[in-house]
């Protein structure tokens, strides 16, 4: 538990007292350990110092060669757009001696694997399916979501994330619950099969556009679909990274900034690795 003592703090104007601040002894209880199940509070968390404190469980801090040791002897499948793949290229670039195979794949458009040979690290990313705009890629590389989670074996070495969201703003609603409707069947059949495997689902970012296409207050409705269709699910995490995109101080982008990036993944290995 964190304790903080009572404090006073008075305001003046010359010599007259304008206002006078107290706080009393007041107690915050300690999170719990990363697990299914948890549900995201209003708020769910803040920054301090550029480091997010979640009030949704007790999510740990990751240096390079902890994310290593967390992600040993793991296989990863990433799928989604290009938030998910900020994921990717943010574990390439600071896990210790995890190297990109080349794939003769477009950079952007994937698929993508990294591999660190001497803890068996294997790192997947690729696009989900149509509707997508990305550049012009093969048809045989676009795997719809719910084709590919029917494809994993699943176990306790295994670790799926997805998101489906920001190329989904300019669909009908009803559109976006059939997709999420076979991926939920998918996901289902996966844990059934397989219930050691972790799966995490990333939620929406808030982005820098305000306008009819990508507004946020249709991203809010389409995360709000994914969490319930979702809720009932044992063994899957629902991650919600809504409000740690929303307020950083850093300018508003559907790309968040590195250090954003950052508190998410540490979130996201929290669930992999809890304390």
């Amino acid at each position: 538990y964190t304790v903080y003592k009572k404090l006073q703090v008075h305001v003046f104007v010359g010599n007259k007292t304008l206002f006078t601040v107290v706080q009393n002894d007041i107690t915050i209880s300690t999170t719990g350990k990363c697990r299914s199940g948890l549900t995201t509070p209003v708020p769910a968390g803040f920054y301090f110092q550029d480091v997010w404190k979640s009030f949704v469980c007790n999510t740990r801090r990751f240096s390079f060669t902890q994310m290593a040791d967390c992600l040993a002897n793991k296989i990863m499948y990433m799928m989604g757009d290009s938030t998910t793949r900020q994921w990717f290229e943010f574990f390439e670039r600071s896990v210790p001696n995890l190297k990109r195979l080349n794939l003769h794949t477009d950079s952007q458009n994937g698929p993508l694997v990294a591999l660190e040979m001497t803890k068996n690290i294997i790192i997947h990313w690729r696009p989900h399916g149509l509707p997508l705009q990305f550049r012009k890629m093969p048809a045989v590389d676009l795997h719809y979501i719910s084709n590919e989670i029917d494809q994993i074996a699943g176990g306790r070495h295994t670790v799926v994330v997805f998101t489906i969201f920001a190329h989904l703003v300019v669909h009908p609603l009803t559109f976006y619950v059939r997709k999420v409707a076979k991926i939920r069947q998918a996901v289902v059949l996966l844990l059934k099969r397989a219930p050691e495997t972790t799966v995490i689902i990333k939620s929406g970012n808030t982005g820098l556009t305000k306008d009819e296409y990508g507004n946020d207050w249709y991203r809010m409705q389409l995360n709000t679909v994914m969490s319930e269709m979702f809720r009932d699910i044992k063994g899957l995490v629902y991650m919600d990274v809504w409000q740690m995109t929303s307020c950083h101080y850093s300018r508003e982008d559907i790309h968040p900034v590195r250090v954003i990036v950052g508190n998410e993944l540490d979130m996201l290995l929290s669930h992999v690795c809890p304390s």
